[in-house]
């Protein structure tokens, strides 16, 4: 992989990280890691929020999403393409497609490829295939979908549930979650959720859509954990997402729809609507 660095064409050293456009896969490497993910924006400290982080090295897939805070010790890379300006593209894809795994699995094939588009970029896939290096991929893809060497029998509908509901549990009083959700129209549905923790609603849509249990978000919003004076918890939950609502604008029936939704699933939890943004945390949000 040291010989890719070497490749102008394809990668070169991140000159000023404040002016890296959205979108740009990033790639962090020092003498423990070697990391790369989407850059999507900054945090209010500063930190570049980077989606469907992988590690280079390891082969490894890392997280949905992590903050990187570039130290003297790092040296910054960014690729100079993505899917979505690159010549290389078709080679790219059908790299991916003509793979056997990739074959076994239909109903993961769209969010294998979001996964894909959203942390490599073509040159690099063509790059590491003609090195017969795709290991860097394939694991990590593996891993995420937990499919080929690491296939399990999954319901992953109960997957989704049970990470949204392992957010709400970590919570503690004062914290603050962005989500997305999926509310159906007729009671006889099942309402979906989905979150990364605080980080802003557009780069939480750019993970789900990479999630085998991707949904189409109709709602979107906060979540707050607080406590009355006797110490009894409850979530404070709004649908004023600026990315999939109406903001400040939002009526408090639309966030009624959301926290009846949260009750037919995680019912062991206690949720009070608020309009607007009412329950905007301290974290980063749009």
């Amino acid at each position: 992989m040291d010989e890719l660095l070497k490749n102008t064409d394809i990668i070169v050293p991140v000159a000023d990280p404040a002016k890296i456009a959205k979108g740009t896969i990033v790639r962090r490497i020092n003498t423990s890691k070697d990391q790369q993910g989407c850059f999507t924006n900054f945090d209010d400290q500063g930190g570049m929020i980077l989606v469907n982080v992988v590690d280079i090295k390891e082969c490894a897939f890392v997280a949905e999403a992590g903050i990187l805070r570039p130290s003297a010790e790092d040296s910054l890379y960014r690729f100079t393409t993505t899917f979505g300006n690159s010549p290389a593209m078709m080679d790219a894809i059908a790299i991916i497609q003509n793979w056997q795994v990739f074959k076994k699995y239909p109903a993961l094939q769209n969010a294998i490829l979001n996964f894909v588009e959203s942390t490599y970029t073509p040159e690099q896939l063509v790059y590491l295939s003609r090195r017969e290096a795709m290991g860097c991929v394939f694991i990590p893809i593996q891993q995420k979908f937990r499919i080929g060497r690491f296939a399990e029998a999954i319901d992953w509908n109960k997957v989704g549930r049970d990470k949204f509901r392992e957010r709400l549990a970590d919570m503690r009083p004062g914290d603050h979650v962005t989500y997305l959700a999926m509310i159906p129209q007729v009671k006889t549905g099942t309402p979906k959720f989905y979150s990364i923790g605080s980080k802003p609603h557009e780069e939480t849509a750019i993970c789900l859509r990479s999630e085998p249990f991707n949904f189409q978000p109709t709602h979107g919003g906060h979540i707050k954990l607080l406590a009355d004076f006797e110490g009894n918890e409850y979530f404070l939950v709004d649908a004023g997402s600026n990315f999939k609502g109406r903001g400040v604008k939002t009526p408090l029936s639309k966030a009624e729809e959301v926290t009846d939704s949260l009750a037919q699933l995680h019912g062991e939890f206690v949720f009070k609507p608020i309009e607007g943004r009412g329950a905007f945390g301290e974290g980063q949000s749009y």
